[in-house]
Formats: structure tokens, C-alpha cells, sequence
């Protein structure tokens, strides 16, 4: 395989937590003539996903309304990281925020591209173990969501049920999966 050459990149709009793109790119598959296709690129900074599991083997979950689907949705805590701020970092205050929970032992798990048709970014998955709470969730702004607790031998069932559909959610539990076979 060969990488396309970027020729172009317009910022069409600023789109709050998003920049989009055009990109005109030339294919390097082009026998006789110079072929250039446009795409549109979200630049983003990356995302922050967080597994988190009590000492009794509860994983905290939030709830909330996504636009996108019009749905309430069972996630895992996370969000979008500060620009200039480590990863961990961004974990861990968006757990804090979301739900109230802290401290703990951290690991990280793993890093996707969460759809690298049309995203620029990184989802970081950090596992933390033995969180407590130390206050309240923090909602602000158009965020709101409740914590729900799900027993940890249950991540998979959740999955397969339909509960959960988040495709980021999924992979942490994936993530998480491939970590206890260690």
C-alpha cells in the first residue's frame, strides 16, 4: 500500500469540539493522469475513556442523553482530553467530573483511532482499580449524567444484550478482557 500525498487542506469550520477539513489528495494509483479526490477530515483532540472498578468489582458507569441517537446511553466515564495535557491526566479528571470517583491504580490499556476515515484523533482506554467517591459529579454545561454501577462479570452480557453500544465502551471492555488474560 501507498500513502495518498495531501495536495490540500482548507479549514472549512470550526465546529466547537471539532475542525473540519477538506483535503484534496492525490492517489499514487494513477496510471496515466493525476487523479485528486476531496475528503472531509473532523480534526480533533483525542478522546479519554476510563474503566473504572470499585474494590467490591463494580464498574462505574454514567448515563446520558447523546443527541446523535437520540437515546440514553450506559458509558463509561471519559471525554475529551485538554489540549497540552498528558492522557492520564485527562482520565483522571474526567472521572472525577463525571462521576465523582477518584484515586485508585492505573493502568493504561490501549489506544485507538476511533474511525481514521474521517477523525484525526486518539482514544486512550485507562483502567483504574479500586476507586472511591470523593464528591459529587460534577456536571456542567450541557453535560449530565448519572452514575450507574454494573457488576464487573457482567461487562460482556451488557454487550451482547444490546445495552451497551458504544462502540468506544465496547473496546474498553475489550481492552479490559485482553488485560485479565495476563
Amino acid at each position: 500500500m501507498k500513502k495518498w500525498k495531501i495536495e490540500d487542506k482548507t479549514l472549512l469550520k470550526n465546529l466547537k469540539i471539532f475542525d473540519l477539513f477538506k483535503y484534496k489528495l492525490v492517489s499514487p494509483y494513477s496510471k496515466s493522469e493525476k487523479k485528486s479526490f476531496d475528503f472531509f477530515v473532523f480534526n480533533s483532540v483525542d478522546w479519554i475513556n476510563v474503566l473504572p472498578i470499585t474494590n467490591t468489582g463494580k464498574v462505574v458507569f454514567v448515563e446520558q442523553y447523546r443527541p446523535g441517537t437520540d437515546s440514553i446511553t450506559l458509558e463509561l466515564p471519559g471525554g475529551m482530553a485538554d489540549k497540552d495535557e498528558d492522557p492520564i491526566e485527562s482520565a483522571k479528571r474526567e472521572l472525577k467530573e463525571e462521576t465523582g470517583y477518584s484515586l485508585g491504580k492505573w493502568t493504561k490499556l490501549g489506544v485507538v483511532h476511533p474511525n481514521p476515515a474521517i477523525l484525526t484523533n486518539q482514544c486512550h482506554t485507562f483502567l483504574a482499580l479500586d476507586v472511591e467517591e470523593v464528591s459529587s459529579p460534577q456536571n456542567a454545561g450541557s453535560e449530565y449524567t448519572q452514575i450507574k454501577f454494573v457488576d464487573l462479570k457482567d461487562l460482556d452480557k451488557l454487550v451482547l444484550e444490546g445495552k451497551i453500544t458504544h462502540s468506544l465502551v465496547i473496546n474498553a471492555i475489550y481492552w479490559y478482557n485482553l488485560y485479565k488474560k495476563d
